[in-house]
């Protein structure tokens, strides 16, 4: 099905392409608003003065732009549909989807970005290094998306709560075997004090399953979902399915044990955010795995609650014997393929001229990052730090930063103190000190491989591999699978699928790497 949607997309892209005519180079007047694709975070484009800002940006810079927010979870039907039908807007986003341009390229989603198009946007072209530019381009050289610059990579390091660690009078676990011994702490003491020894958990995944978190880390060396896209590099040089490495069996068996001694809420398979939040601030939460700072949405409320509250967050650091090798975390890449160009677009020009005019001086940068000067932001005498008036982020946060690149040693950065911050933005602000200052996180090692089945041997495979694996992972946690039927199930799914799409994945990211 997921292929025979892909064909139709690329039938509709081709009609499409036949009407839209060549870059229309530089106009004297624009006709039409920049349109831009991108996602909704932290419910940003609901701020109470998104307007007001826009309409100063429109004001500064001379150009009209619309911005069409499509929600993170409804993002690949969304964003398909708008392909299909081929809807006309100049730019997407492609955060969404882990900034992998490939898969809208191969549909003939997106245009290319050529020199006329490049010779548009000199401000950018000057402040973006060449390693930069590897996850942008294909084989040939092509340019498929601008970049984002990331200054902090190391956001998915697992956190736990500090107090409790004191409580049991243990030490910041650094090995497997030291933050089980915790998870039983909590299993079987009264950490919060409220008299009920059984109400609290070790161990909470936000945004992940078990199986995903820092178990995967741990036993397969990077972080992946255990789905289709999970890849490993083998000792023999070949890209293989995640459960045909040596240690998936004990990634799965691990955090089956986990589940099966109550080390993790039992619904945490139906659990949403807001549930896990409440959690935390019913004080019931020891560990959170996800974006390194989750722990602190929901025990935000138990502190606001309880100002006597010794309610204390940290990062783990690296653990010492990952069987997998890597004593680190999962991390992200400094650079991602950010904004692509749409098929759509028939005159790209106004909206890349208004990414270009953002990046053209420092007062445009933090008037579409941060507001308007001296009521969203507050700089400092010396104009190296900023401040944030209370509730200017309830009012106006990043709607309009439409190409992403933080660069704190080109702009200001903001001030965090613990007196003139929220418990939770100075608690997050020690913990990223606290893993700048020593916690290794690292990339998957193919995040930059274009991989595409389109045209290949794998291209019309079905699920029924990965239907499978599942399955066996759901009968493991429940404790109703053996290693003999977990490997049987691995062998059968390799037959079924898993040694082509090795080779497949094999072949490109040999091209990748080692490039004619």
């Amino acid at each position: 099905m997921k292929k025979l949607v892909s064909l139709v997309l690329a039938i509709a892209m081709l009609l499409s392409l036949l009407s839209i005519p060549a870059f229309a180079g530089a106009e004297s007047e624009q006709t039409e608003p920049a349109r831009f694709v991108i996602r909704s975070n932290s419910n940003k484009e609901n701020k109470t003065e998104n307007d007001k800002i826009k309409a100063l940006i429109e004001e500064k810079s001379g150009i009209k732009f619309e911005v069409i927010v499509v929600a993170e979870n409804t993002w690949d039907e969304k964003v398909n549909v708008m392909f299909a039908g081929s809807e006309k807007f100049d730019c997407i986003n492609l955060t969404a989807n882990g900034g992998v341009w490939s898969e809208y390229a191969s549909i003939g989603a997106l245009q290319p970005y050529t020199e006329e198009h490049l010779a548009l946007i000199p401000n950018i072209m000057a402040m973006i290094p060449e390693e930069a530019w590897v996850p942008c381009k294909d084989g040939e050289g092509n340019i498929w998306a601008l970049p984002r610059h990331e200054t902090f990579t190391a956001g998915g390091i697992p956190s736990l709560r500090t107090d409790w660690l004191e409580a049991l009078n243990m030490e910041m676990p650094t090995t497997l075997a030291e933050l089980e011994a915790y998870f039983e702490g909590v299993k079987v003491e009264d950490v919060n004090g409220n008299g009920d020894p059984n109400d609290e958990y070790g161990y909470i995944p936000y945004f992940q399953s078990l199986f995903s978190g820092p178990l995967h880390v741990y036993y397969l060396g990077a972080k992946g979902d255990c789905d289709n896209n999970d890849r490993f590099l083998d000792e023999d040089g070949t890209v293989k399915p995640w459960y045909m490495h040596k240690n998936a069996w004990a990634l799965v068996s691990k955090g089956a044990e986990w589940y099966q001694k109550g080390y993790i809420n039992q619904d945490y398979l139906t659990m949403t955010n807001e549930t896990a939040n409440d959690m935390g601030a019913a004080d019931r939460i020891g560990m959170c795995s996800g974006w390194y700072n989750m722990g602190l949405q929901g025990t935000e409320r138990l502190v606001a609650a309880n100002p006597d509250s010794k309610c204390a967050w940290a990062a783990i650091p690296n653990f010492t014997d990952a069987p997998s090798g890597v004593n680190a975390w999962g991390g992200n890449p400094t650079y991602m393929a950010e904004v692509a160009l749409s098929a759509t677009s028939e005159d790209p020009q106004w909206a890349l001229k208004l990414l270009n005019w953002m990046f053209e001086t420092e007062e445009n940068y933090m008037l579409v990052t941060y507001g308007i000067e001296g009521d969203h932001y507050i700089l400092t005498e010396d104009g190296e730090y900023f401040e944030q008036p209370a509730g200017a982020t309830d009012r106006y946060m990043l709607e309009y930063m439409l190409l992403e690149w933080y660069d704190y040693g080109k702009y200001p950065e903001p001030l965090i103190t613990k007196e003139n911050s929220t418990w939770r933005a100075y608690t997050a602000y020690e913990m990223r000190n606290q893993i700048d200052a020593g916690i290794k996180a690292v990339p998957p090692f193919d995040y930059y491989v274009p991989y595409d089945l389109n045209g290949t041997d794998a291209e019309f495979l079905t699920d029924d591999a990965q239907t499978l694996i599942k399955e066996a992972m759901e009968k493991a946690l429940v404790g109703e699978l053996t290693e003999d039927q977990w490997n049987q199930t691995v062998k059968t799914a390799w037959e079924i699928d898993g040694s082509v799409r090795s080779a497949v994945w094999t072949e490109q990211y040999n091209a990748f790497v080692n490039p004619q």
